[in-house]
Order: C-alpha cells, then structure tokens, then sequence
C-alpha cells in the first residue's frame, strides 16, 4: 500500500507544486517521461530550450528527474507515454487510465493535477486520474484525491488577474492571490455537480524552500525558461513556498459524478 502517489505529467510538475506532500515512501509517477525514436526529431519546445535532438532532450530530462529524487526517500516512477510535443497520434487513453487505476487502487492518497492554463497533457493526467478514481468508487472505498495547482502556471493565473481588474499597471509576479485560483476553480468544474470552495494553501519552511529549490535546479533545462516567463520569480523563496491543493471527495454514482466536491474540512498542511 502506497501511502502517497503523485502523477507528475512532465519530470518536473510535483517538484515545483506540492512540494510539501513528498516524503519517505510516498511515490511519483511522471506520465509523460517516454523517449522519442527518432533521433532527427527536435520538436519546437525543445529546439526553444536549446535542444539539437528530441530524443537527446528526453534522455537528459530523465536524468533530472532522478536527481531531483536523489536522497529524498521517495520512490520515482518514470512512464514510457510520450510527451504531447512527441505524439504522432491522439494518445491511447484507455491504457492510461487502466494503468492509473492499477497504481491508484493500491495508494492511500492520490494526487493529480488541477490542468491550471489547460496544458493538453495535464489536463489529460487529470481527466483520466479522477475517471479511475470514479471506477475505484464503485467497488471499493476510493483513496483521498487531490488536485494540486501547477507552480509556475498559477502565477499567469494571478497575473492576468490583477491585469483585467485594472489592479496594477501591469503583470505582477507574486504567489499570494488565491482568489484567481477559486475563480479559475468555479470556472473550470462549472458544468460539475461539485460546489468549488478555495484552494487550500500549504507553507513550507524555511529547510524546505531550499530542499525544494534544490530539487526545482535539477531540473536545468527548464529553469532559465521557466524563470524568464515569470520575470526572474521561479526561484524567489516567497513564491516557492507558498502550494495551492484542492482536497476532493470521490462520489459513487452516474459519471456525472466523477468531478467530486471539495472537501472543505480537509486540515492546511505545513512543511
């Protein structure tokens, strides 16, 4: 029985998001971590980053990701499903949520990402993470699922935000407004039977930031990147220690159902 298990769509989401719920023994699955076999293949992300082969890129990014891990206790598992830059065809979403639904079937607590931006991978982990849970609730007691909001996309979240309110000048860089997240929520899940409350916010300290960071620079192909999107902030010590999470309750039921309402008496986690 696997105490935690996060889905990772890229080597990098758990990382930069909820930090907080790694620990000795949980476990994290990056969906996407598949290699391409066509060493010509430089897909425009990668080519963005520097890259002179797809496969190359790929090959390093595993390396990341398994240094980010290094030391930590926690058990990583890396996923052949190809990257949406790599896939010459619409993804086989049967055989990713029957091997899903094998891996959560035996976790207490599951994790998925909450799709913030719409990105089509995270969206699919997501939609295909919370169609297993529903399976697992017809026969069975389903573990406690959780949506994590993705670090750094949340802070485009917030930015746009303040942007259209006319609140400041222009784009701000800062991890404080959760509000943005309750209305990209109640936007999102508005077809949904749920009744979408507020993100729940974890703070890590001080040990933890640096823990974190240390673990966010593994990822070297994707810092300076990320980091020149949100304006020099992906490091700053505020912003990283601040996670957003939605606790939800996985219903029996229609699938209608399968988009479960928050469970709002879920307690802050502190790191």
């Amino acid at each position: 029985m696997t105490a935690v298990l996060l889905f990772s769509p890229h080597a990098d989401d758990v990382v930069l998001s909820c930090f907080h719920a790694l620990g000795p023994g949980s476990e994290v699955v990056t969906v996407f971590a598949g290699v391409p076999d066509d060493p010509g293949l430089l897909a425009p992300w990668d080519e963005r980053l520097g890259a002179r082969s797809s496969r190359e890129f790929a090959l390093e990014r595993l390396h990341e990701d398994a240094a980010a891990y290094a030391g930590t206790g926690v058990l990583l598992d890396a996923w052949r499903h190809l990257d949406g830059q790599y896939r010459p065809g619409p993804p086989d979403t049967d055989a990713l949520r029957a091997a899903m639904r094998e891996r959560i079937a035996r976790a207490g607590e599951v994790w998925l990402p909450a799709a913030i931006r719409d990105h089509p991978d995270h969206v699919l982990v997501r939609d295909t993470g919370l169609a297993a849970c529903h399976d697992l609730a017809r026969a069975a007691p389903p573990p406690r699922v959780r949506l994590y909001a993705e670090y750094p996309y949340q802070l485009f979240q917030m930015s746009n935000r303040h942007r259209a309110a006319g609140t400041y000048e222009g784009f701000t860089w800062h991890n404080r407004d959760a509000i943005a997240l309750t209305e990209w929520f109640e936007e999102r899940f508005a077809g949904s039977p749920a009744t979408p409350g507020p993100p729940r916010l974890s703070v890590l300290s001080a040990d933890a930031v640096a823990a974190k960071e240390r673990a966010v620079r593994c990822h070297r192909t994707q810092v300076t990147e990320l980091d020149r999107q949100v304006n020099g902030t992906l490091l700053d010590p505020g912003n990283l220690s601040r996670e957003y999470w939605w606790a939800l309750t996985t219903t029996r039921g229609a699938d209608e159902d399968r988009f479960a309402a928050p469970d709002t008496d879920a307690p802050a986690r502190r790191n």
